[in-house]
């Protein structure tokens, strides 16, 4: 195992589990910093409590090797297509402020490389909000001066699994993107939806150099 130092940010998601899981099995020194004690990382993870309402000058972020950004606030399905305003601040707060007070005090701490989801389509002069708020905290990040950043825009993650563990709405669309994956063809093909498996290794093991944006065609290579 290499001795890289990593702090991990949402590692209790459907996804940020399998990339804490990918990444546990070659890195040892991994700090996962969570809003509630998690007893289910792997045993070479560390749990840290964090309060992500911390204020920037109180944050304890210590130095590493990477930041890995998988966290954000839970969907309803509905709110891919439109968020109520009355949700729309909280939201931000999540997606954004978080976000960016961590990496930016992460830097600041002489941290350069960066991993984080984000999602095909965001930019932030969407007139979708979800898709906006993703575009806004690509630009901010962009702008603290990591050395390395790696943006990562799937589509529908596929988890593949029984309807009664990800529930029935998750299942019909994982059966969705089955059947019109081969049809999205061209400028499509980045909506593609994506396995978690292959998502997941491609987070955990991708180390290109600059500012990267990464789509469908990358992580199945």
């Amino acid at each position: 195992m290499n001795e890289k130092k990593i702090i991990f940010l949402g590692g209790t998601g459907l996804i940020g589990s399998q990339v804490l899981k990918i990444l546990s099995k070659n890195t040892n020194n991994i700090n996962a910093f969570s809003r509630r004690s998690n007893t289910n990382y792997p045993e070479n993870v560390q749990d840290i409590l964090f309060n992500f309402n911390t204020p920037f000058s109180e944050m304890d972020i210590p130095n590493c090797d990477h930041l890995f950004i998988c966290i954000g606030r839970s969907l309803k399905l509905r709110e891919l297509l439109y968020m109520r305003k009355k949700d729309r601040k909280n939201h931000f707060k999540i997606e954004h402020d978080y976000v960016f007070n961590i990496a930016k005090k992460a830097k600041d701490r002489g941290v350069n490389n960066l991993s984080i989801i984000s999602a095909v389509g965001a930019n932030s002069n969407s007139s979708n909000f979800y898709l906006s708020t993703k575009g806004f905290i690509e630009e901010s990040l962009k702008n603290l001066g990591y050395k390395n950043i790696s943006i990562l825009r799937p589509g529908h993650i596929i988890v593949n699994k029984g309807r009664g563990e990800i529930g029935f709405i998750v299942w019909i669309i994982d059966i969705f993107f089955k059947l019109v994956n081969p049809f999205l063809r061209g400028f499509l093909r980045k909506y593609r939806g994506i396995s978690l498996e292959k998502f997941s290794e491609f987070m955990a093991n991708e180390e290109m150099a600059g500012i990267n944006i990464f789509y469908y065609d990358d992580f199945i290579k």
